[in-house]
């Protein structure tokens, strides 16, 4: 019997491969497509943060209010790769789905400042199961309507800083009795590493928890090239209050 050469059936295969991978990625085209056009539109974002602080008593503080190192400090701690995805990180999203597949458990973390954001304005808090492929959809439509900046600038004024504080206003005058341009690297990555948890890294409750993820911070901006560690070492030897007993 005559057989096809082993070169031949390798080219069909990968020729099969081609094709089932083109096919997937269509589909997947056509998936985000039809979920852009079905999700809710997000050209109202703005008004419902300042709905969001006006619940709380809080007013808006504009991003050029807020010093570099705040916004440094947030972005290295929970999105590092802020201004390289487009609301999704890829790299994280598959990080964070092998280990959840690893664990056996619902797909966690990985979540992009636009995904925090949508899941505060839009979700209701929640992005859990089902709700997940929306939370996506929103953060990938939230960056396709409005730029980076207005992104960080709404984030850091609806975010829960815990005790009470809502956005980066109250957060700075709660904690440390200043505006936020006022504040120095010490206390700027002090706040942003409270709204991952704010009730454990509450600094009045829970001030050690607090100092550890100071300190989670301080290593990442070293990490992301935004401090140096002298700096970092500095910062975190500050008397900024809340001492860890």
């Amino acid at each position: 019997m005559i057989t096809a050469p082993r070169s031949g059936v390798l080219r069909r295969w990968l020729f099969l491969a081609a094709g089932a991978v083109l096919a997937l990625l269509m589909l997947l085209g056509l998936g985000i497509i039809v979920g852009l056009l079905v999700t809710p539109p997000v050209d109202d974002m703005p008004q419902r943060v300042d709905a969001a602080l006006g619940a709380h008593g809080a007013s808006r503080v504009t991003l050029s209010a807020v010093p570099d190192s705040l916004s440094e400090a947030l972005i290295a701690i929970e999105d590092e790769r802020f201004y390289q995805h487009h609301g999704i990180d890829v790299q994280g999203l598959g990080r964070a789905l092998l280990a959840d597949l690893y664990h056996r458990r619902a797909l966690e973390g990985a979540s992009t400042l636009s995904q925090q954001l949508v899941k505060n304005l839009y979700l209701h808090g929640n992005d859990d199961g089902w709700r997940k492929p929306e939370d996506l959809l929103l953060a990938l439509k939230l960056e396709l309507r409005f730029p980076k900046a207005v992104i960080l600038e709404s984030y850091l004024n609806s975010v829960y800083f815990g005790h009470g504080a809502w956005g980066i206003g109250q957060a700075s005058s709660v904690y440390f009795q200043m505006a936020p341009n006022q504040l120095d690297l010490a206390r700027a990555s002090m706040l942003a590493g409270l709204p991952q948890s704010p009730s454990y890294y509450d600094l009045y409750r829970n001030p050690c928890a607090a100092r550890a993820r100071h300190f989670n911070v301080l290593a990442q901006m070293v990490h992301d090239g935004y401090i140096s560690q002298a700096a970092a070492d500095t910062a975190y030897r500050e008397p900024i209050g809340f001492p860890c007993r």
